[in-house]
């Protein structure tokens, strides 16, 4: 029998964090790192993996998942010697985050990690795995590299992490998971987080894991309340313009989203071709070490806007985002969830902007079943007597009769 959580039956007071269970020197990390309340599904997943049990917990992208458990993870391991635990992410912008979160609690109690993703010198690899780290944080498929050459041997490990695991199979990952789990020890706790739990998720804990706990938080796949949603209607030809009367009037940060590694490089360009030169780009084909570069220049304020696709850009945990451009809807509507998860996080305010054209009518029919809602839609008068920065509002759509705006 498992035990549901709900976000609803957690106390009216905020939890702190010496209600979970937490060792001191655990605690004393997390108040020198300036947090200051648990989040729901860290108030609810911790105290659960402390006390030893599987766990299957979902909550909605930037509530904190990351931290649910690295801390009781940090807090098991402290001051033991040898390779015990192990974090599997989908992408490798995911496991470096995964592994920050680690060394930034973990660092004070003697612990160390070593993330294994592709675009990294295997001997590197194998240097890092000498040093006997307590925690691996690896991408399925580089793992099982290792595996394969004898690199790295798992029968010692005693927790588990599975991240984003709908992600994960979503990637295509189902044998590699199959084959890293046949190496682990059927005593090892194991733990499984996730934006949404779909069936193969649930296929794959009902499979691994032993009696697990269920920490639910908020509605399955929602997004943020405090991310304020619009969506534009335009022709394709319009885009570029609509961005740069975007860019030009919005002053925080800015992800902007492109459905293909062509149409980031491609618009990375265009941006670069008017001057807008605080712009970098991320996406798959690009090298690791380019990558990781551009990605801490934007987290570091050097760029104000990073223009990402969706498997880079999962991976992408920034604070204080102020707006996330969709400049192309995603080809999946969870996919649409998880960018605009990029802002608003951890109960900030922040903006996502869609672009759509006619030929994205089913897409947002899809994106607003899955949200349960519609969106705020504008419809951008295509006259070019008229000034373009004259939106049309459209009525909200009918949960019973939806409507689609249509061009005059």
């Amino acid at each position: 029998m498992t035990d549901d959580l709900q976000q609803g039956q957690s106390p009216s007071t905020p939890a702190t964090w010496e209600s979970l269970g937490l060792t001191e020197k655990t605690l004393e990390s997390i108040r020198k790192s300036g947090f200051k309340y648990p989040t729901p599904i860290q108030a609810q997943s911790i105290p659960l993996a402390i006390d030893g049990h599987d766990l299957i917990a979902s909550s909605q992208t930037g509530t904190g998942k990351t931290a649910s458990f690295v801390l009781p993870m940090v807090d098991v391991l402290g001051g033991r010697q040898g390779t015990l635990g192990l974090i599997l992410s989908p992408t490798r912008e995911i496991a470096q985050q995964s592994q920050a979160t680690f060394e930034m609690f973990g660092a004070d109690q003697g612990l160390k990690s070593v993330v294994l993703i592709g675009g990294i010198d295997m001997k590197i690899d194998a240097q890092a795995l000498s040093t006997y780290p307590q925690v691996i944080v690896a991408t399925p498929g580089r793992l099982c590299d290792h595996l394969e050459r004898g690199n790295i041997w798992l029968e010692y490990i005693e927790w588990v992490v599975l991240d984003e695991a709908d992600r994960m199979l979503d990637m295509g990952f189902a044998d590699q998971l199959n084959r890293i789990m046949k190496e682990i020890p059927n005593s090892a706790q194991k733990l499984v987080f996730s934006a949404t739990i779909p069936p193969m998720v649930e296929k794959i804990a009902n499979k691994f894991l032993h009696n697990p706990k269920h920490v639910r938080i908020g509605k399955p796949m929602s997004a943020a309340k405090t991310v304020t949603q619009n969506l534009i209607w335009m022709r394709e030809e319009s885009k570029n313009r609509e961005l740069m009367k975007l860019l030009e009037k919005e002053k925080g940060t800015i992800i902007v989203f492109t459905r293909s590694k062509d149409g980031a490089s491609q618009l990375w360009r265009s941006l670069h071709s008017r001057n807008v030169l605080d712009a970098t780009v991320i996406h798959s084909d690009k090298r690791q070490s380019d990558r990781e570069q551009a990605l801490a220049d934007f987290k570091e304020g050097k760029f104000r806007i990073l223009i990402a696709t969706d498997v880079a850009g999962r991976g992408i945990h920034v604070d204080g985002v102020a707006h996330v451009i969709n400049y192309d809807l995603p080809k999946e509507p969870e996919d649409y969830i998880h960018r605009i998860g990029r802002t608003g996080r951890t109960g900030a305010e922040g903006k996502a902007t869609s672009f759509a054209t006619s030929r994205d009518r089913p897409t947002v029919a899809r994106i607003e079943k899955l949200l349960r809602h519609p969106i705020p839609s504008f419809i951008l008068d295509p006259l070019p007597s008229q000034s373009s920065s004259n939106f049309r509002h459209s009525k909200p759509h009918s949960n019973r009769h939806p409507r689609r705006p249509t061009r005059k």
